[in-house]
Parts: structure tokens; C-alpha cells; sequence
């Protein structure tokens, strides 16, 4: 299994090495030519602040340089999120995170194409929240205030409406109704954490992300994106229709990640 674990500082590359993850650079601080980044030729790294890791999903996508095993399982994870074993106890140091890393394909994935983080699961909003947030869409909808909070007014609170539903009108006919119900529920995937099983399978999925994510920016470029909630707009699209995708076209499996922040290191 080949597990690029994107990273926005240039720390701690032993360290991911050491647990067999392939450390991946992004942003706009330096990193040494060890780590493998987001730049090559026609690349669209300038684009990070908006595309976040999508931009190094591309170089993925289209650098024929880079080692692509056809038949390998291929994921992602984070400096702060890694996917782990199962029953893995919350870690409090990195010594305890790097035993709890998952470096191996489990032997229960045989039967899946694709694995997902655990679900977020939604319910009601925190009021102070809310108001926080986005206190016009509260005044257009108040019975957000005491029911639970769906997948789309999630995204409609923290990166907006227009956004969302011009982006929807985007993706092929056949594929709308079946989205809009998927943000209708109550959770998703989040962190645009994923893991597939063979590069074949992770190339289908960036023919459609792209497409779709580059229709929205033609449309969405004209706009301020430096607010709270929308830099990382096309990531943020990405995050809700990543699951979906995989979910409509392959056989899923929800697997258990960890929150460990290894640029703060106690």
C-alpha cells in the first residue's frame, strides 16, 4: 500500500518515512527536495490556497514521472490525520501514534474498492455556532435552529449556498438528483480522506472531480475566495462529493482515523 501523507509543514519527514508513509509538501513554505510536491510541468500549484491537496492530486493525475504501480492500493492522509489499526487507543505522543499507524492492507479489505474515513456524523447546531457562521441563512431557514443539521446545510453555513447549488448544476444530468439526496442525509466522509484500490481506480475518479471542479471555477473565480469558508472552496466541494462518487460507483468500506497534530509536538 502507497500512502502520500500531505503536509503543509517541513517537519517530520523521518518520521512519516519511518512508518511507511510517502511525504507530500504543499504550500508556501520551503521544503527540502526530499519530499515529493504539487510542481511540474503544467501544474496548477498557484491554485493551492483554493484547491488545498487537490492540487497535488493532479500532479498525481497527469506526472507521468511519478511511480504509479497500477495494482498497488494508493491512499491519503495528513500530518494531522492518519488512518489506523483497529482498536487503536487514542495516542499521546508519537511514539504511540507510529504503533497505531495502519501500514498494511487489512485482510478484511479484499472484498472493497475504496476506504473511507468514518463518517461525521450531523445533528443539531451549537446556537453561538450558528450565528457565528452564517446568520442570514439562519434568518432564510430558522428551523435549523432545533432540527438536525443535513449534509447540505452544513456546507450552506460554513462555505455558502450559492456555492453549492451552482456547483450541483455543474455535474451531468444523471448525477444531480442522486447528489442532492446524498446531501440531504445526516453524515459523510470528511477530510478528503480516502484510499483506493488500484490506480486505475483512483484516475477514473480524478476524470470526473476535475472536470467538474474546473467548471465550477470558471464560474467562481470572479469572486473574493480569501473569506472564512470559501479559500479552500474547491476542496471543500471535493470533500462532499469525493464520498458520494466513490460511494455511487464502487464498493465502500468506512475505516477509523486519528486527529494527531504532529507539527505540535509536546
Amino acid at each position: 500500500m502507497k500512502t502520500f501523507c500531505i503536509s503543509i509543514y517541513n517537519q517530520n519527514y523521518s518520521f512519516f518515512v519511518e512508518n511507511n508513509l510517502t511525504p507530500v509538501g504543499l504550500g508556501n513554505n520551503h521544503f527540502s527536495k526530499e519530499w515529493i510536491n504539487d510542481k511540474f510541468e503544467n501544474d496548477i500549484s498557484n491554485k493551492n490556497k483554493n484547491f488545498g491537496e487537490y492540487t497535488f492530486h493532479y500532479r498525481l493525475w497527469k506526472d507521468a514521472s511519478l511511480n504509479k504501480k497500477k495494482d498497488d492500493w494508493v491512499g491519503f492522509c495528513t500530518y494531522r490525520r492518519f488512518w489506523i489499526k483497529k482498536n487503536s487507543q487514542r495516542p499521546k505522543n508519537m511514539k504511540e501514534l507510529s504503533h497505531s499507524i495502519l501500514r498494511e492492507v487489512p485482510r478484511e479489505w479484499n472484498s472493497y474498492d475504496c476506504i473511507l474515513a468514518e463518517p461525521i456524523v450531523l445533528g443539531k447546531q451549537k446556537l453561538m455556532k450558528l450565528l457565528k457562521n452564517n446568520f442570514m441563512y439562519i434568518l432564510k431557514k430558522p428551523s435549523i435552529l432545533i432540527n438536525r443539521c443535513s449534509v447540505k446545510d452544513h456546507f450552506y453555513l460554513n462555505h455558502g449556498k450559492f456555492f453549492l447549488d451552482n456547483a450541483i448544476k455543474l455535474l451531468e444530468a444523471n448525477e444531480q438528483d442522486k447528489f442532492q439526496n446524498y446531501l440531504n442525509g445526516y453524515q459523510f466522509n470528511p477530510h478528503n480522506l480516502f484510499i483506493c484500490k488500484n490506480f486505475q481506480l483512483l484516475e477514473n475518479f480524478y476524470n470526473k472531480i476535475f472536470s467538474w471542479l474546473f467548471k465550477c471555477e470558471e464560474i467562481f473565480e470572479k469572486f473574493n475566495l480569501d473569506t472564512y469558508g470559501k479559500k479552500r472552496i474547491y476542496g471543500f466541494l471535493a470533500e462532499r462529493y469525493m464520498p458520494f462518487w466513490f460511494k455511487e460507483n464502487t464498493k465502500t468500506l468506512d475505516w477509523p482515523y486519528i486527529y494527531f497534530d504532529t507539527n505540535k509536538i509536546n
